[in-house]
């Protein structure tokens, strides 16, 4: 019985389908490093870049509450001899100080870095190549970006070069340079992780570069470079538990940061292009009603807009602008705003099974606002609505909204209340006023997003 098992198994075995593997055995030419008194190194590209990089220090002046158990020890009339200034329910303000990088952009002195980097700065030093200091002025910013322009009183400096980010590739190699925890003048190599990385949470506009070159604190607005030496991206920020390296960094890419920087320098602002549509991304079940699978369904064309005058109707996708693929709602927001205004674009739009080319002219993005007088719990509180968001612009603060914690600057996300039981994402100030209509105090929660952090409020 043992023979006849073994017999069959083996014929199961000589039987069974085969395979043909790729096998390449070919012998590696193998050279040393060194060969022909030729030496492998980046050498040459950081000297080029280097002296465009320079270390950025800051003071903040911060506004910090004493903590509750400690009124106590400041109301004791013991203590307050020796604190007679210290009143323990007024905020308190202290001195912090920050490092970071920044780029040369020209010879008489204009330098980009990020926006966190000298964001509420009293002071701004900045530190070149050749050791000189010199104190900073802020030019202009734009925190949806976090990129910054400032300038120092110098001539002859040596700029930076930019190049096309959108030419750069997945494993092209590249460089990080900066001033990571404060020390100057630091180079890392790494390659191209991805591209178009989008809805990371950082900025309001996000398009950015992964690196796995090593980004660490202090880095922030220094240079991603290619092997030319030309800047494709100003690093920003690291994905971290830690709050060290990873080889997780993201790079604003060069494209963008040419396009703020110019208007920073020529106009003081940013002036984004608007097409004026409201959209949202295709997934499955869109895909299937639809009957394609990628780019970015138009929900609403808004009136006396870029869209609806260049004809675009609600059920279009567009898949392309100006020959560039589109894949989600963030990059065509992307592509739209950094175009500019006035622009005019080529859309490539999928219509009834068929794909069509329109034009349209870009208008300037311009906030929509509106004071608050008919939902009882939003009385005193201005609302500003810009690019599918809804931000508190202002706020009275003797409101019910701003005593159950509301502040300015806050950005709603979503909604949930006692009628409805589940989670409403909030898009416009109508779909936020629809959903607050005919309700009493405490009877919704909003999530809201305030700088990095996320919270719920009873309203």
């Amino acid at each position: 019985m043992k023979k006849l098992i073994l017999a069959t198994g083996l014929s199961i075995a000589l039987f069974a389908g085969t395979i043909n593997l790729n096998v390449n055995n070919t012998n590696l030419n193998r050279v040393a490093p060194n060969q022909n008194g030729t030496v492998l190194s980046y050498a040459p590209v950081v000297k080029k870049v280097i002296p465009s990089v320079v270390n950025i220090s800051t003071v903040k002046t911060v506004e910090f509450k004493i903590p509750q158990q400690l009124k106590r020890f400041f109301n004791d009339p013991f203590f307050r001899r020796f604190f007679p200034n210290n009143n323990p329910n007024i905020p308190q303000k202290r001195k912090e100080l920050a490092l970071g990088s920044g780029v040369i952009i020209s010879k008489n002195g204009y330098i980009v870095t990020n926006y966190h980097v000298i964001s509420a700065a009293t002071k701004i030093t900045v530190k070149t190549h050749d050791g000189k200091v010199y104190t900073a002025k802020l030019i202009g910013s734009d925190p949806k970006t976090d990129l910054a322009v400032i300038k120092i009183d110098a001539d002859n400096l040596k700029p930076i070069t930019f190049t096309d980010s959108s030419k750069i590739e997945v494993g092209d190699i590249t460089l990080a340079i900066g001033n990571p925890f404060g020390l100057r003048e630091s180079v890392t190599a790494g390659i191209v992780s991805a591209l178009n990385r989008t809805s990371i949470g950082l900025n309001d506009y996000e398009d950015f570069i992964q690196t796995d070159a090593a980004i660490n604190p202090g880095n922030s607005g220094g240079a991603l470079v290619d092997l030319k030496g030309r800047l494709i991206g100003i690093n920003s920020a690291i994905l971290s538990s830690s709050g060290g390296n990873n080889g997780i960094g993201f790079a604003i890419p060069s494209n963008m940061v040419r396009f703020v920087v110019t208007s920073l320098i020529t106009k003081g602002k940013v002036v984004r292009g608007y097409l004026g549509v409201r959209i949202s991304n295709i997934d499955a079940s869109k895909a299937k009603l639809y009957g394609i699978d990628h780019g970015v369904l138009i929900n609403q064309v808004e009136p006396n807009t870029a869209a609806s005058k260049a004809g675009l109707k609600a059920g279009d996708i567009i898949v392309g602008v100006d020959g560039e693929a589109v894949n989600n709602a963030g990059e065509l927001r992307d592509k739209i705003a950094f175009k500019g205004a006035g622009s005019e674009v080529t859309l490539k739009v999928y219509r009834n099974g068929e794909y069509i080319t329109l034009k349209a002219t870009l208008k300037a993005l311009k906030a929509k606002e509106q004071k608050i007088t008919d939902i009882k719990t939003l009385k005193g509180v201005m609302l500003k609505e810009l690019q599918n968001k809804v931000i508190i612009a202002n706020i009275d603060p003797n409101s019910y909204a701003a005593m159950m914690g509301l502040k300015k600057g806050d950005v709603i996300l979503r909604v949930k209340t006692v009628k409805t039981g589940k989670w409403r994402p909030i898009n416009s100030i109508d779909e936020l006023k629809e959903v607050l209509k005919g309700l009493d105090k405490g009877d919704a929660l909003i999530e809201v997003k305030r700088k990095e952090n996320i919270f719920i409020v009873q309203l």
